[in-house]
């Protein structure tokens, strides 16, 4: 019988972050360069919200499919099928010269990330020893974070200098270096007989998203198309509930309901959608306040994104460390409920002098980086190895469509109290400050879903 061979850990994991640390650059790069983008294109701020959502929905709908490719074909496979796909989108969006145009290459980036997101996941399970496997996602994460550092600083820079165009030739370099490294690894193990796709579901709640976030950005507009609205958010609720009758019927559906009558998977799951939601909708709306308000170059503008993004390394790093499922319950109970105070700090301090307010900014990345290490960890702790991939899927389907809603909802309430309060600054700081409240509720989930009699 041939007995596997691991590898260090800390090798396995810089190469796996070459994918995500590659989405890490392009998501604080381009949330830096928003404002130059709506700038160049004259867009309305609600419009904005679509260069992040497209990448978000379309990464959303082809998950299931890549999670089972992976799992079928070999995740390192489907890992450099993604980074090509990835890179080459980037390059194209260098290109675009118009707003259609960039989020026609925002979507085609979204099918690279599909295949990157679960895939690199599941290349730490078969490359990495399973003793080594906490140490392996937090130094996964952790070096994956140097993205979050290079993108505001390159990407304000790139900006600033020769224009939001250039921060868009830097990911097609980092995922060819990244595809040549995945020649080290070794294949994970392939399963021929995987249960069929839940075609049906995928569709359902990707169109439910689609239409639900529609209605909700298009209530920011200045001058919102309420009736169409009104359509768009109702069948979008009713294609979420159609999507939850589907998952009850099928064989083999697209996220289990049998997960949720576990109250460990359960908790860290809605917890996990909660603060996938906050923060991308807080880190959007500290950008425009940044460069919008407090005129702010696109390079300070990078500065202000980097401090919210530089220690979640860190946090990372710390969960790395953890040696129990109740040490695990600790640190994420105390990252999500600092998270929701920090954002409320945020918002509080934003109008102070410069240092206090930049000051605030440093925590939030430092707490994010323990959470999203934190269930990963704890979800795939729950999963049969046969099935790394088709789980690491559905976490990471559950953060992207957390983050549309959270971007269209939060974004679209900031406007809607701006434009009451006929200031728009009034409506960014709301919008901050309700990313802390609702970031609360993450905290409750956890700490009914990770109790102590749970963790076993």
């Amino acid at each position: 019988m041939n007995r596997r061979v691991y590898q260090d850990p800390r090798v396995v994991a810089l190469i796996a972050a070459m994918g995500l640390g590659a989405v890490m650059f392009d998501n604080t790069a381009v949330t830096t360069a928003i404002p130059s983008i709506q700038a160049d294109f004259n867009a309305e701020t609600s419009a904005l919200q679509w260069i992040l959502s497209a990448l978000s929905i379309t990464t959303g709908t082809i998950l299931p499919f890549a999670g089972a490719f992976g799992d079928k074909w070999g995740a390192l496979k489907a890992f450099r099928i993604g980074m090509i796909i990835f890179g080459t989108g980037a390059l194209l969006a260098s290109f675009a010269t118009s707003f259609p145009m960039l989020l026609a290459c925002r979507i085609f980036q979204g099918f690279g990330l599909a295949f990157m997101l679960p895939n690199g996941a599941a290349i730490l399970n078969a490359n990495v020893d399973p003793n080594s496997r906490n140490k392996a996602v937090g130094l996964w994460i952790s070096f994956s974070s140097a993205g979050l550092v290079l993108g505001p600083l390159l990407g304000g820079y790139l900006t600033q200098v020769y224009g939001w165009q250039s921060l868009f030739y830097c990911q097609p370099v980092i995922s060819l270096i990244g595809l040549s490294l995945t020649f080290l690894l070794h294949e994970s193990e392939t399963h021929k007989n995987i249960n069929p796709i839940d075609v049906r579901g995928i569709f359902t709640i990707s169109a439910a998203t689609l239409f639900f976030s529609a209605g909700v950005i298009d209530l920011g507009r200045a001058n919102p198309h309420i009736v169409l609205d009104a359509v768009l958010i109702s069948l979008g609720t009713f294609l979420y509930w159609a999507f939850y009758r589907i998952e009850r019927q099928v064989a083999h559906p697209l996220i289990d309901p049998a997960w949720f009558k576990s109250r460990r998977v359960r908790g860290v799951l809605i917890a996990c959608f909660i603060y996938n939601a906050t923060i991308p909708a807080a880190t959007l709306l500290v950008a425009l306040f940044s460069q919008k308000t407090l005129e702010f170059s696109p390079r300070m503008g990078g500065l202000v994104i980097l401090l919210m993004c530089v220690f979640m390394p860190l946090g990372s790093t710390i969960l790395g460390k953890v040696k129990s499922s109740n040490e695990l319950r600790k640190v994420m109970l105390l990252a999500s409920f600092l998270l929701g105070v920090d954002y409320i700090v945020i918002a509080l301090f934003a109008q102070s002098p410069m240092a206090v307010f930049l000051f605030t900014l440093i925590f939030s990345g430092f707490f994010a980086g323990i959470l999203f290490a934190g269930d990963t960890v704890a979800i795939m702790e729950s999963l049969e190895p046969a099935k790394a991939a088709s789980g690491m899927a559905a976490l990471s389907m559950v953060r992207q469509i957390s983050a549309v809603i959270g971007i269209a909802m939060i974004g679209t309430i900031s406007e809607i109290i701006g434009n009451m309060a006929d200031n728009a600054v009034t409506g960014r700081l709301w919008g901050i400050a309700i990313c802390g409240i609702i970031t609360f509720s993450a905290w409750l989930m956890l700490k009914d879903g990770l109790k102590k009699d749970q963790l076993a």
